[in-house]
């Protein structure tokens, strides 16, 4: 059964603290879970039927395709999706998706109820002190089988910029391992500074992106394994480094995630790719304003 409450305790609080990252257990149910995955499935046969457009993106790689695509770039306020990179000549129905973005949290019902309007989220929230939180993007993402990329070291502060508070709220749909791509975190990485930003390049007009700086590197020994279970939440602060590898396995390893930054007394960057659309609802709703 889901927790009734997400209160976190004051152990809790500490270990979040002292870490940067907390894993808890039955965010999600395993109806809800299934839920999730047979909404994405809806999603993606509308898509195929409405649609058709497609962007690539890799987590991989700090130059990749997604640094340069309208599609990428104007989907803050849309559910747009998003192909593994380097399938050339592989035939459209066999592609592998690598994800679903980034406004699932506003314009699916499914998954709204299951984030901006979960009880369960703003209960963590608040007891993170989080003030006037703003659900800024969410996505679903995927890991198929002996398929899914590795997604690089990084910290989310790097592509969410802003002085105030970021959590990233994570759920993997199914049990999520060392062997199917589950997270590493390096334990306490959160109090080193941001040294590598993803910017909006004056040279494009700002509608293009680049890395700059570089992450801190960390020895392999630095990282530790989360391993989860299906509807288990990790909790993971904007400057803690962490990293998935490729799904080795004949399993699938999907997850939900969205990311939440306080707005009370901070700054949003006018260079992070992800803006806010003035005037559309579906763009970086509240989640509640205690200020």
């Amino acid at each position: 059964m889901v927790q009734s409450g997400f209160c976190l305790s004051e152990d809790q609080k500490a270990q979040y603290l002292r870490d940067g990252f907390l894993i808890l257990e039955n965010f999600y149910t395993a109806d809800q879970c299934q839920s999730l995955k047979q909404e994405i499935r809806r999603v993606i046969d509308q898509h195929k039927t409405e649609d058709k457009s497609s962007g690539t993106f890799s987590a991989s790689d700090k130059e990749g395709d997604q640094n340069r695509d309208e599609y990428f770039m104007t989907s803050g306020d849309k559910i747009r999706l998003f192909y593994e990179q380097g399938q050339e000549g592989v035939k459209e129905g066999e592609r592998a998706l690598n994800k679903i973005g980034h406004a699932l949290h506003t314009l699916n019902p499914t998954f709204r109820a299951l984030s901006l309007d979960y009880q369960p989220t703003r209960d963590i929230l608040r007891s993170l002190g989080f003030k006037a939180p703003v659900m800024c993007q969410s996505m679903y993402m995927f890991k198929r089988a002996r398929v899914g990329g590795a997604v690089r070291p990084h910290v989310d502060g790097t592509f969410l910029h802003t002085d105030g508070r970021v959590v990233g709220i994570w759920v993997p749909l199914e049990p999520a391992n060392r062997s199917n791509g589950c997270l590493w975190f390096v334990p306490g990485s959160h109090n080193d500074p941001i040294t590598e930003t993803y910017e909006r390049t004056p040279q494009s007009g700002f509608t293009a992106m680049k890395v700059v700086g570089d992450l801190k590197k960390y020895p392999e020994e630095s990282y530790v394994a989360a391993e989860m279970k299906a509807g288990d939440v990790a909790l993971i602060h904007k400057q803690v480094v962490h990293k998935s590898e490729k799904n080795l396995s004949d399993k699938p390893r999907d997850a939900f995630t969205f990311h939440v930054f306080d707005s009370h007394n901070s700054d949003w960057s006018k260079l992070n790719w992800l803006q806010p659309t003035e005037g559309n609802p579906a763009s970086f709703p509240l989640v509640y304003n205690d200020a």
